[in-house]
């Protein structure tokens, strides 16, 4: 004779707790799984031609700033950054992407002299 299996109701109380213990366990993975994410883009950061690629970018934009603001330092610059944090961010992203390309490249060759 077979047996029949009896279903077993579970509270509402019983299935809410199950929900938030799969949520805890896929939170979970979701933090290692970004974890090593941040580890790998560390590893990369870190490789020689990133790190060329950052030297160049410092110095666009220190060359662009002494172009733009010459007697500024880097108080000027925190201070301005400070203000410009109320503005629009795609608007700001966009007007630097224009001012580094305009101010930022290195000159080629000698210099012709002043006066």
């Amino acid at each position: 004779m077979v047996e029949k299996k009896t279903r077993i109701r579970r509270s509402a109380e019983q299935r809410l707790a199950d929900l938030e213990k799969k949520q805890l366990e896929i939170m979970e993975r979701q933090k290692a799984a970004i974890a090593k994410i941040e580890v790998e883009k560390k590893r990369l950061l870190k490789t020689p031609s990133a790190r060329k690629e950052s030297v160049e970018q410092e110095k666009r934009f220190a060359r662009a700033l002494q172009v733009l603001a010459p007697e500024w330092d880097m108080r000027h610059v925190i201070a301005a950054v400070e203000l410009a944090m109320a503005e629009d961010m795609e608007r700001l992203q966009d007007r630097g992407e224009k001012l580094l390309e305009e101010h930022g490249k290195a000159h080629r060759g000698r210099r012709p002299r002043n006066g």
